[in-house]
């Protein structure tokens, strides 16, 4: 019982994640600023793994933070998404469409 459970919990994260991909590409279609901006920080992120200005030390400690905004920023997508589906349904009850 627990494996199935692990399992359904995987299968659900896959989902999730799959989901807030699609979402997030199409924000970036529709939001037009959104797309300029990822593009800047992903010539920036380039920049910084070039850079001759930064040791090898900091050129870690720039990539780490990166990464932990990164996974944060996922994070926040997916809280978002989950808090968004629970708030539809809330709303959706309180107007007798469902129970």
């Amino acid at each position: 019982m627990k494996q199935m459970d692990e399992k359904i919990l995987e299968l659900l994260e896959q989902c999730l994640f799959e989901r807030t991909q699609v979402a997030y590409t199409q924000m970036r279609e529709e939001h037009p600023q959104l797309k300029k901006i990822t593009q800047e920080a992903a010539v920036l992120s380039g920049e910084i793994e070039r850079s001759t200005v930064l040791n090898a030390e900091g050129r870690s400690l720039v990539q780490r933070f990166l990464s932990l905004s990164k996974e944060a920023d996922y994070e926040y997508q997916k809280y978002l998404y989950i808090q968004g589906a629970k708030d539809c349904v809330a709303a959706l009850r309180e107007l007798g469409v469902i129970r």
